[in-house]
């Protein structure tokens, strides 16, 4: 058996940036940078598209949100009656197509439209068009609070380590992995061998983040990163009083 020995745990590197992964090929063109200055929300969504003309009624229910980081854009049109519908992107070529289930993928960043017209026998009876702008995301942060971790004991039950992640961008994100490392510590007292480390299990979108806001994990869903010094069969007095360092990584989606 072990001995019984206190361990305080204390981390040295209290932030660390995760990877925002957002998959898909990242349109080219001009870009407009405006200069620094006082931050600005962005602008709610827009109401929802009509029929610009004609007398058949065309609506766009489903669409992405008006500010978007993600490049997958999935829409849904209403049409009355059963005309033929004719769909574009920006200036991708125009196809015949299904009002239940419309998905775009690749779309690069910056400014995109989706148009969509009801035709019958070759005469346009509606058209409806939606805007939206897709962003570069940057990756979020994820602050830990060793404050709160207090000593760690060989074999005791884990110790929860609460951390604070906060959404830099202009959309809402998804948070879909989380990862906690140990490394450092002194001789005899590797973080390898001495530590045990688990990650919260995230899915189903259970931790969203609005725009530039922050969750706070545990949460009444979703648990925080645990922390527990094992119990080794040879004595672990190296460890008293260790310091070791905490890196955080992970992905999140739009």
């Amino acid at each position: 058996m072990a001995r019984v020995v206190a361990g305080t745990l204390l981390v040295l590197m209290l932030v660390a940036a995760a990877s925002y992964a957002a998959a898909g090929h990242r349109g080219h063109g001009k870009e407009r940078h405006k200069p620094a200055g006082k931050r600005h929300d962005p602008a709610p969504p827009p109401e929802m598209p009509v029929a610009t003309q004609g007398s058949g009624a065309l609506r766009i229910p489903v669409h992405p949100p008006a500010i978007s980081t993600h490049p997958t854009a999935r829409f849904r049109v209403e049409t009355a009656g059963e005309p033929v519908l004719r769909c574009r992107l920006d200036r991708r070529p125009t196809q015949e197509c299904d009002e239940t289930a419309l998905s775009y993928r690749g779309i690069g960043v910056g400014s995109h439209t989706f148009y969509v017209s009801s035709q019958r026998r070759g005469r346009t009876l509606a058209r409806a068009d939606f805007t939206w702008t897709v962003l570069e995301p940057k990756p979020f942060t994820v602050s830990p609070q060793p404050e709160a971790i207090g000593q760690l004991y060989p074999g005791a039950a884990p110790s929860s380590i609460p951390v604070v992640i906060t959404n830099p961008n202009s959309a809402p994100i998804t948070i879909t992995s989380l990862q906690v490392s140990a490394s450092g510590g002194p001789p005899g007292c590797s973080p390898a061998a001495n530590l045990a480390l688990t990650a919260p299990a995230l899915g189903s979108g259970r931790l969203r983040i609005a725009a530039h806001g922050s969750v706070s994990l545990p949460t009444a869903t979703v648990a925080a990163p645990t922390i527990a010094l094992l119990e080794l069969p040879i004595p672990q007095d190296a460890c008293q009083g260790a310091d070791f360092n905490l890196a955080f990584s992970g992905s999140a989606g739009g």
